[in-house]
């Protein structure tokens, strides 16, 4: 499941996700915690399946994992994506069993962190405390957002919100004015994050493409030829969402 971590390897990583230096320095204190909590993980790797113990939060410093649930015939849906600077508790309310399945959809790095360690962290430094509740306030929004179009959205929708969704949360790769990135999704993957086929996927990003909204290529390589018209079939204001799902740390 996990690998060694070796702190030459990503130490860019840490201070990445962590926030700034304070007055305390506490940059530099949590970077030493999470370094000795931190190993690797391989992409195709399952962390944990819904139903396990669970024994520790997970700090993503780099990398994507995927959060789904499946039922008993083999239907998955993807709940969740977890980012660099994302936090996961995949407790349910019974503290003890995972509620969901973790799978890495890249190589990356996180801190797993026992949840003892993380209460005397969260209590030792009330910084660490206000960016986990910012964080899953933005998770809570994120879901909100989408649950909504799962529910009442066409398709041309709801990929049109995944795809801004993402380019937002990859807002440091994203060019101002054409934003381009990658997400490292098959069109499967994607359909069980927006609740569709792959075959209804497909039809839809070629829709998406022939009417210049953006262009796809190279295994969900993403360049929005034009933002306001996807942000209109999307049915969201940017900047609204933005302030929603990122987290002001």
């Amino acid at each position: 499941m996990f690998a060694e971590y070796h702190s030459s390897e990503k130490s860019a990583a840490l201070s990445r996700v962590l926030p700034a230096a304070g007055p305390r320095g506490i940059s530099q204190t949590l970077q030493d915690t999470f370094a000795r909590h931190a190993v690797t993980f391989r992409d195709g790797n399952t962390l944990i399946l819904e139903g396990d113990e669970c024994e520790s939060i997970y700090c993503v410093l780099d990398g994507w994992l995927a959060l789904s649930k499946s039922l008993d015939e083999g239907q998955n849906q993807i709940i969740d994506f977890a980012l660099p600077g994302d936090i996961i508790d995949p407790a349910s309310a019974d503290g003890v069993t995972s509620s969901v399945m973790i799978e890495a959809l890249t190589d990356g790095t996180l801190a797993a962190l026992p949840y003892r360690n993380w209460e005397r962290l969260t209590k030792d430094w009330p910084e660490l405390a206000r960016m986990s509740h910012l964080i899953e306030a933005a998770k809570r929004a994120r879901r909100a957002e989408r649950m909504l179009r799962l529910g009442k959205g066409t398709a041309e929708m709801r990929v049109a919100y995944a795809l801004l969704e993402f380019c937002i949360r990859l807002d440091s790769v994203c060019e101002p004015d054409i934003p381009s990135f990658h997400v490292p999704l098959t069109q499967q993957q994607l359909g069980d994050y927006v609740g569709l086929s792959s075959v209804h996927v497909c039809r839809t990003m070629r829709r998406l493409t022939r009417n210049g909204v953006l262009e796809s290529s190279d295994h969900m390589d993403i360049r929005i030829l034009d933002s306001q018209a996807l942000a209109r079939l999307a049915g969201v204001d940017p900047d609204r969402l933005k302030r929603e799902i990122i987290p002001q740390i």
